[in-house]
């Protein structure tokens, strides 16, 4: 029984250090991509405001490039925040498949609690495949 405790408690522990670590990534990388998408707008707006002033001081010249560069940085900033919506989909979909995973597991475990008292060796064969299904997973190394 005292294993089972172990399990459930190391399971808990895991949950909760993934989600604290997914937020804290996902919230740098937002602060980034929210950064430079930010920039870019604002070089965007200066350019703009640049190439109307040359506009009113020159009608022809300087003007259409400006307004191209101004237009290309835009476009790049939109660009990045499509990526970042995108990444932040593709995060809630993974938290969500790891929460059905987990909620598995958790019943797994409650009907392994409640066969203890009935039949302990049933509950021998469930501690060693829950201890076998909740172990720490292999994670993919870059080589």
């Amino acid at each position: 029984m005292l294993s089972i405790v172990a399990a459930l408690a190391q399971n808990m522990l895991f949950r909760v250090e993934d989600r604290i670590e997914e937020t804290l990534q996902r919230s740098k990388r937002n602060a980034i991509f929210a950064g430079i998408a930010g920039l870019l707008l604002l070089t965007a707006y200066v350019l703009a405001v640049a190439a109307l002033s040359v506009t009113l001081a020159e009608r022809y010249g300087t003007v259409p490039a400006l307004l191209g560069l101004a237009g290309g940085v835009a476009t790049l900033a939109l660009v990045l925040i499509a990526v970042l919506l995108y990444l932040n989909n593709r995060d809630a979909r993974l938290r969500r498949r790891r929460r059905e995973q987990m909620r598995a597991r958790t019943q797994l475990a409650a009907v392994a609690a409640g066969s203890a008292a009935r039949n302990p060796l049933a509950t021998a064969a469930l501690g060693v495949a829950l201890a076998l299904l909740l172990r720490p997973g292999k994670r993919k190394r870059d080589d």
